[in-house]
């Protein structure tokens, strides 16, 4: 993760503006993102750890979270803009195991009822510059994705209540990108935003395509799709493979 760190950083040390803008804009938004899950994790702590289903072995097959931003545009040309954002991705399930699993150290045997609560919740600082300003807008720049999560599985066994939990407290660097187009409608627009980076084995994206529309005013409405897909190869003592899509839908202002 250092390597990857370095990398991101020296990238956006030695990006270069085309176009920003002129005047300060600030910009804030809230959404709702209902998403499903599916996907796999095994725990590589313990070597008896076995692989993990979300969706078969845990119940966890999708739900509904938020999201808040607040960005800031200037007309200083070497100085990137900035976006910080804060996504809560929460859900619980319960199951019964239709066969044994065991992560940290905890084995959970078959036909017994598990209950677990899954955190994805993240928060993400992007530094970025607009290339374009018109009516094709692109932005590019870098982003630091903290996450501050857990998977957290409690059940039962011949000695009483057990409970097994899985830490995602880490940072990831992310290159960041933006593609607006505005229609000829005045105050249309559609688009592309995301995240990404793979490095030795592991992958991460975060991908949104949205519509929408901003009154003269400043508030503006948009809806879309979301895809997040985490693959980990044994980072941070994980191996996973989890995917969060589904639709969503926002209210911003633009001051």
């Amino acid at each position: 993760m250092k390597k990857i760190t370095s990398a991101a950083l020296l990238g956006l040390c030695v990006t270069t503006p085309v176009m920003a803008d002129s005047v300060l804009g600030l910009y804030a938004g809230a959404g709702s993102f209902s998403f499903d899950v599916s996907g796999t994790f095994t725990d590589l702590q313990n070597s008896n750890s076995s692989e993990v289903d979300l969706e078969d072995d845990l119940g966890i097959n999708g739900d509904t979270g938020n999201y808040y931003y607040l960005a800031i545009e200037h007309g200083v040309p070497v100085l990137p803009n900035a976006r910080l954002a804060f996504t809560s991705m929460q859900e619980t399930g319960r199951n019964i195991l239709r066969t044994e699993i065991t992560y940290n150290g905890q084995t959970f045997a078959e036909d017994s009822l598990v209950v677990t609560d899954v955190d994805l919740s993240h928060t993400d600082l992007t530094l970025y510059y607009q290339l374009l300003d018109n009516w094709l807008n692109l932005d590019l720049g870098l982003t630091g994705r903290a996450f501050d999560g857990q998977f957290v599985t409690v059940g039962s066994n011949s000695f009483g209540s057990i409970k097994a939990t899985r830490d995602l407290n880490f940072i990831v660097p992310l290159v960041y990108g933006k593609l607006q187009i505005d229609l000829p409608v005045s105050g249309l627009y559609v688009g592309t935003e995301g995240n990404g980076i793979a490095y030795n084995g592991s992958h991460f994206y975060d991908v949104w395509l949205k519509a929408g529309y901003e009154f003269s005013f400043g508030l503006g409405l948009e809806a879309g799709y979301r895809k997040l897909q985490l693959t980990l190869d044994d980072v941070e003592s994980l191996d996973a493979d989890i995917t969060f899509d589904g639709h969503y839908f926002a209210l911003s202002y633009h001051f």
